[in-house]
């Protein structure tokens, strides 16, 4: 698995936003379209909630997370297409899952729509069904403590 080199986890701040619409428009595999508004709004709360991780070299953000410590989902993992195959994906995701994990979580959960990229490194990194949704997208879950 790679590794993302020379890279930063930290989290997101409000000036982040723009990259990160940036991001999020590109990826092509998520269901969901928002316009700027409504994106920007759902992006304060789950700020507010220091609930958003971003991957950075330094220069700019290549990638995004944002896990619920309410509810243990997982509720965004985006990387820019051309930053992905370097595993800031997953790393971003070990980020999010070990947060949850500290808060006393079991088990994280997610939605993915079925046959595509991000429903592949899901099942390989261990997450199983979980159930199907109204929509049709697939809920995977995975345990998080041994």
């Amino acid at each position: 698995m790679p590794t993302p080199r020379r890279g930063l986890l930290r989290p997101a701040a409000e000036s982040d936003f723009p990259r990160l619409y940036e991001i999020w428009s590109s990826v092509d595999e998520h269901r969901f379209r928002e316009d700027w508004e409504r994106f920007v709004e759902t992006a304060t709360g789950m700020l507010a909630g220091n609930r958003v991780w971003v991957w950075s070299d330094g220069a700019q953000v290549h990638g995004f997370a944002a896990a619920d410590p309410a509810s243990a989902e997982i509720a965004a993992v985006y990387v820019h297409p051309r930053s992905q195959g370097r595993g800031i994906g997953r790393a971003l995701l070990r980020k999010c899952c070990d947060g949850l994990m500290k808060r006393g979580h079991r088990h994280a959960w997610l939605v993915t729509s079925p046959g595509t990229r991000a429903e592949r490194i899901y099942r390989d990194a261990g997450w199983q069904d979980a159930g199907i949704e109204a929509s049709g997208a697939i809920k995977l879950r995975k345990r998080l403590v041994a």
